[in-house]
């Protein structure tokens, strides 16, 4: 929530993004100016604090998985085989 009028902000336009049109930024009010290099940011990482970044299955997850299907298919296999 924004309280005051005595806040620093800074709006970034980006009409040709894929991702956002426009970003308005308000500064910590510590903040006595913006470092050149994060003021020309060509892509912003955003993550909210309260949603993680999905990770993907571990590697030993997707062999055991594998094995298992390959050792079905295979039962399968010699089953109908021996019918």
């Amino acid at each position: 929530m924004i309280k005051g009028v005595n806040k620093k902000v800074i709006e970034i336009n980006r009409p040709d993004s894929a991702y956002f049109e426009r970003a308005v930024l308000y500064l910590k009010p510590d903040i006595k100016e913006v470092p050149l290099q994060a003021a020309q940011m060509e892509t912003l990482d955003y993550f909210p604090a309260n949603q993680k970044q999905k990770k993907s299955p571990p590697a030993w997850l997707i062999f055991l998985l594998g094995m298992t299907a390959g050792g079905s298919s295979l039962w399968l296999y010699f089953l109908i085989l021996k019918s």
